[in-house]
């Protein structure tokens, strides 16, 4: 039993050409998740971005009231100077 040409270009070239599917399939597939996981990092940078904006706005309103307290107590202490000026107590 041999085979002809045509059974030979077949026995050879089918496994041949299901591998080069095979291949360019998963070339495909790795470039969808290249795509996703960049899709994924810009979203990500993109929350982070917003979470460091929200902190940063909630750290200056927090340093705003902690300046507001500290001339309260200051403002409070040069009272207490002055009564105890005016009680002669030094």
């Amino acid at each position: 039993m041999f085979m002809n040409d045509t059974q030979l270009y077949l026995a050879v070239g089918l496994p041949v050409f299901a591998v080069l599917l095979g291949f360019l399939g998963n070339v495909l597939q790795v470039n969808t998740i290249n795509a996703r996981l960049t899709s994924l990092e810009g979203s990500l940078n993109a929350r982070l971005t917003s979470l460091e904006g929200n902190m940063n706005s909630r750290f200056a309103s927090l340093e705003a009231r902690f300046e507001t307290l500290v001339g309260k107590v200051v403002e409070l202490d040069n009272r207490l100077t002055r009564v105890e000026t005016l009680l002669g107590r030094h």
